[in-house]
């Protein structure tokens, strides 16, 4: 190996990166499974790497190794060295930046480290943990990562994702979302995807019976391919024998089916059918028949709950906008948060409609992400989640804008917002900016008035919608 000083000098710069995504569980990992096999050092240095990175940053400012020296209270041959080990172990991916000047610029890319059921299936990283700890510790180390199989017994019920969602018709969006930048890339890696299509809801058999009979089907139509044409016939709504057609214009000279070419050939069979509307996700539940009155909440919140919850995030921006077309970078914008940051429609609704009656209806695009990654992190998944989690942010916000003397409070009690609030939050506010009183008619005739204006209102949303 090269001596460190030939590699690296204490002037030479860093910083650090990821286009990774951590988990909560992260520091145990790192602890319990990477350090018996790298040492604490290596682990010291990984972890202060990683905290250079800002909340919410990706990428951090540029030091020098003499400051990393000065953290680590290490030379800097044993900074080299637990470098090394996390290079070997996948832990760091090292990149050098030559300038004009005899200085260098390193760029350290942590990467997360792997889950514990990766871990222990690997057959390198598991051989050296079990070597390093032996029989009984290593036994007893898997077993605390480990978790009860699912009962053979039980039946799964999991909803499909075409039970949950239908390929709509959207005449609103004119374009489709435009590529990314080139050089730009995307946090958190490749993943399989996890949307699960019913088999029943595409005839595979009608789609063999359409080929050419020189074909094999049986070697074409591999269980990959399947799941591709299931997945692309569901967006773009075409059926077995429109899918067949598209199969044969996607084969090469060796009869193989090119994947790219194939969604290219449905994407356009589709403009074909349909004009250049791309086809849009709803939310079945938009379609679902109203609750019986019986059935129906009480309250405003329950009500304004119900509604965000049957309502599909495009639906309610037009129903917002008084039954307008829907501006395309706000359905890009929502899309995102349904895909990439995985927030429920119901979600979606609430983050949405808080950010706009918080900014004079202005649908922020950077707020709206700051607070969709707050919301992700904190694992937000249902709507009152994110109700009560935005009366949090909320309250938050005006005890930070609060005048800190008496004068300043005088002052404040004349003050008139200017801004409003989603219905919900705004009765949470006057609920605590009002001493309590006892029950009276006043008081009832009061809240009766109320509810009728917002059951006006929620009447005028839903007639909006369904024009």
């Amino acid at each position: 190996m090269s001596l460190h000083w030939m590699e690296v000098k204490p002037v030479d710069g860093y910083y650090v990166r990821t286009s990774k995504e951590f988990s909560e569980s992260t520091d145990k990992t790192m602890s319990m499974l990477y350090q018996p096999l790298v040492g604490s050092k290596a682990i010291a240095l990984y972890q202060t790497l990683q905290n250079k990175l800002e909340k919410d940053c990706y990428e951090s400012s540029e030091a020098t190794h003499h400051e990393l020296m000065a953290f680590l209270q290490m030379p800097l041959n044993e900074i080299y060295a637990a470098r090394r080990l996390l290079e070997g172990i996948g832990l760091l991916r090292v990149y050098e930046l030559k300038t004009q000047s005899l200085d260098k610029t390193f760029v350290y890319d942590i990467q997360p480290p792997m889950s514990p059921r990766a871990f222990f299936q690997d057959d390198v990283l598991s051989v050296f943990l079990y070597n390093r700890l032996g029989k009984s510790k290593y036994i007893q180390l898997r077993q605390r990562f480990g978790i009860s199989a699912v009962p053979e017994a039980a039946e799964e019920i999991t909803a499909s994702f075409n039970e949950v969602f239908a390929s709509l018709h959207a005449s609103e969006m004119a374009s489709e979302p435009p590529p990314a930048d080139e050089g730009t890339e995307f946090i958190g890696g490749s993943e399989p995807s996890r949307l699960q299509l019913e088999e029943n809801g595409f005839d595979m058999e009608m789609l063999k019976a359409s080929l050419p009979s020189f074909l094999d089907t049986s070697r074409l139509l591999t269980p990959s391919l399947q799941q591709t044409v299931r997945r692309l016939a569901f967006v773009y709504q075409l059926s077995p024998i429109d899918m067949g057609k598209v199969i044969q214009e996607s084969l090469s000279a060796d009869d193989e089916v090119n994947i790219e070419d194939l969604r290219k050939k449905a994407k356009n069979h589709y403009r074909m059918e349909h004009g250049a509307a791309p086809p849009a996700l709803g939310n079945r539940t938009e379609h679902q028949e109203p609750a019986p009155a019986k059935d129906r909440p009480v309250s405003e919140q329950e009500q304004m709950k119900q509604f965000y919850e049957q309502t599909s995030p495009v639906t309610f921006l037009r129903s917002v906008a008084g039954g307008a077309t829907v501006p395309e970078s706000d359905i890009h914008l929502v899309e995102e948060l349904l895909f990439s940051y995985r927030l429920s429609p119901g979600v979606v609704n609430v983050l949405t409609d808080y950010v706009m009656q918080k900014n004079n209806m202005k649908l922020s695009k950077a707020l709206v992400y700051k607070i969709a990654g707050q919301w992700t992190r904190k694992k937000v998944h249902t709507v009152e989640d994110a109700m009560k989690l935005a009366k949090e942010e909320h309250k938050q916000a005006q005890e930070r804008l609060a005048p800190k003397n008496n004068y300043a409070n005088k002052r404040q009690q004349g003050y008139v917002r200017n801004d409003k609030l989603p219905k919900w939050l705004e009765k949470e506010e006057q609920s605590e900016n009002t001493p309590e009183k006892g029950t009276n008619s006043t008081q009832e005739e009061q809240l009766s008035k109320e509810r009728e204006r917002f059951e006006e209102m929620l009447k005028e949303r839903r007639e909006r919608a369904n024009r």
